[in-house]
């Protein structure tokens, strides 16, 4: 015959499991912020190879932004 769970039981495994889940919770929002991190380091780093090369360019602002819009 099953083992009936208290209610004393089962409250102990939702407090358990809540915490699990605002840990999971915090690593995830972590994890996150170091991923948006590395976007706009990569996106920073886009733009100055971008810059860079527009000023090794013989091209005029006007002619590169003329190229870009076309």
């Amino acid at each position: 015959m099953a083992r009936t769970k208290s209610t004393k039981t089962i409250d102990e495994k939702i407090r358990e499991q809540e915490e699990k889940l605002r840990k999971m919770k915090e690593r995830c929002d972590k994890i996150s912020g170091e991923l948006d991190d590395l976007y706009e380091e990569k996106k920073a780093l886009e733009a100055k190879e971008l810059l860079d090369a527009i000023a090794r360019s013989s091209k005029t602002r006007a002619e590169v932004l003329a190229f870009l819009e076309s």
